[in-house]
């Protein structure tokens, strides 16, 4: 990228793995957090020009990633040293709430709101992956201060992540998110509460790669995951209101006498089956 630095701050799975691959495709890349253990993981790692703390970053680099908590990015957007001319991007799974903190930042600072599409049930410096991000969506959101050199660097980090920049607004983006992110992970943790409210330990026992899959993302970082549905609290509700209805539809199926499988199973599992994730 012309010799243009990113930074990035927060060096957990989705920062780490940021900087991983820009480290692969030869990119100098500077790191932060405000916790010193993966600070620690990372200046052992080799892959960053240097480790410094957020202000001395924001200070250094060309442009930023905030890869943090939701609501962490609307402290560092608030709190740190922006200079004309600088790009910041951010990694947060809502929009709405840091694209209005991305249009309060000094004139001049161009700013990109950003959700990458990928992740895993782990979390940490150490499980990042470069190749997390390949072939994936990256959501783009303009703000106020998206200038025209913001959007374009922005989607030149995405290519460079092997991801597809996605341009949205961030209603849009936080009404799908909901749906598709958000709400499986508050009913993955449902199907967990259940089974810890059956008080029968065999169930953990028996239990296979169905109830594998379906609760995978109920060990997802709560401090993250927690965060993002509550910054998008009426979203989420909107989804569970429809989940609801759905379940109290199918349970009067399977209640009648005899019991009757829901007439869209059919067409929904051959839907699932022709989707490719």
């Amino acid at each position: 990228m012309d010799g243009f630095r990113w930074g990035v701050i927060g060096l957990g799975l989705i920062g780490g793995s940021i900087a991983r691959r820009l480290a692969q495709q030869g990119m100098p890349v500077l790191g932060a957090d405000v916790d010193p253990e993966p600070c620690r993981q990372a200046a052992g790692s080799g892959i960053f020009e240097a480790v410094l703390d957020p202000v001395a970053l924001a200070q250094a680099a060309d442009g930023v990633i905030l890869a943090a908590p939701v609501g962490a990015i609307e402290g560092l957007l608030e709190a740190l040293p922006w200079r004309p001319g600088q790009v910041i991007l951010d990694t947060g799974s809502t929009k709405r709430r840091i694209v209005a903190a991305m249009g309060r930042l000094p004139a001049g600072v161009g700013a990109v709101g950003g959700h990458p599409m990928a992740g895993k049930e782990v979390s940490g410096f150490a499980a990042a992956d470069p190749g997390l991000f390949l072939g994936r969506p990256f959501i783009l959101v303009p703000t106020a201060r998206t200038t025209p050199e913001a959007a374009r660097r922005a989607e030149e980090l995405v290519r460079a992540l092997g991801a597809r920049p996605m341009w949205m607004e961030a209603e849009s983006h936080d009404r799908r998110v909901a749906w598709i992110s958000h709400l499986p992970y508050v009913t993955a943790l449902a199907l967990m509460a259940v089974g810890e409210a059956a008080r029968d330990p065999v169930l953990w026992e028996m239990a296979a790669s169905g109830f594998r899959d379906a609760t995978r993302v109920a060990a997802s970082d709560l401090r993250m995951m927690g965060e993002a549905v509550r910054s998008n609290a009426d979203e989420v509700v909107a989804a569970l209101d429809g989940l609801i209805a759905t379940l109290e539809r199918w349970r009067a199926h399977l209640r009648a006498n005899p019991p009757l499988l829901p007439p869209e199973w059919e067409a929904l599992s051959a839907r699932r089956r022709s989707l490719r994730f």
